[in-house]
């Protein structure tokens, strides 16, 4: 009985021991945070909110995540360069690639901006995608809200498909994008989207130009693209008829050789991504 006896006292003796040498180590913390509170006040002149921190710590892991896992793409460069190359030697798509890129933020930012200014005064934009963007934005402005893209990265552009179907020849880019993107009503209030967690997605940008000016006609595309001068190579503006204004040269069959490249689409792709239209 006596061996029970000492056996819980030695039990009891250790558990308090334990239970100090925690409140020991808490207090040494609690300590050693206050302090660095204060050395933090002192060299800042302001006040440490660690709630604030808190919320600045899970901010930046958020984003850092995001920044650093961009959607992925299923590139077919390899299989479609050559190919095109073959069929259009004097394309230079090195340099496309990052009008591709330009294309896409002009496209958001007309969104923004609730014009299509920008949109069209940097590159060949086919009328389509103009009266598109036009939509869309009329939907927003019929609705009373306001959308935002801030902070628009595209981290990389790959070709993803390139077909020849209704007269047409379209190269398909693929690019992986990264904003801020959110919705505001009349009032300011935030609708839908995130002001501060960035979101990532990807694009389908289609550049394309007519090889068969009948067939294309017959499928109704050949509105959508660009003509331009088979002798000066200025592009012709629309109404113009078959008269170049620039080097008075006349043409009058719709051959492959009076049409340029044009963008003529722009969709976003990722499912994964909440739809704001």
């Amino acid at each position: 009985m006596e061996w029970i006896v000492i056996g819980l006292v030695i039990a009891g003796v250790l558990f308090l021991t334990g239970v100090l040498i925690i409140v020991g180590i808490i207090y040494k913390i609690k300590h050693k945070f206050k302090k660095f509170t204060r050395e933090v006040e002192r060299q800042t002149g302001r006040t440490f909110d660690s709630e604030a921190l808190m919320r600045d710590v899970a901010q930046l892991r958020k984003s850092d995540i995001v920044k650093k896992n961009p959607a992925s793409l299923n590139g077919m460069d390899k299989i479609y360069v050559p190919m095109i190359k073959r069929d259009y030697p004097d394309l230079e798509l090195q340099a496309v690639y990052p009008q591709v890129e330009m294309l896409i933020k002009s496209y958001l930012n007309s969104i923004e901006d609730q014009s299509t200014a920008e949109l069209e005064g940097k590159m060949v934009v086919a009328p389509s995608l103009v009266q598109k963007t036009e939509a869309i934005i009329g939907d927003i402005i019929s609705q009373d809200q306001k959308v935002f893209y801030d902070n628009i990265v595209v981290h990389k552009t790959v070709i993803s498909q390139y077909v020849k179907e209704n007269g047409m020849a379209t190269i398909r880019f693929h690019s992986a994008v990264g904003y801020l993107n959110y919705v505001l009503d009349s009032k300011g209030k935030l609708k839908s989207g995130n002001k501060e967690v960035a979101e990532e997605t990807t694009y389908i940008v289609s550049y394309s130009r007519v090889i068969d000016g009948e067939l294309a006609k017959q499928s109704g595309e050949v509105d959508v693209l660009a003509v331009s001068c088979p002798n000066c190579g200025a592009p012709l503006p629309r109404g113009s008829g078959s008269v170049c204004p620039y080097s008075r040269t006349e043409f009058h069959n719709m051959t492959e050789d009076v049409f340029s490249w044009a963008f003529t689409d722009i969709k976003e792709k990722n499912l994964m991504t909440k739809k704001l239209f």
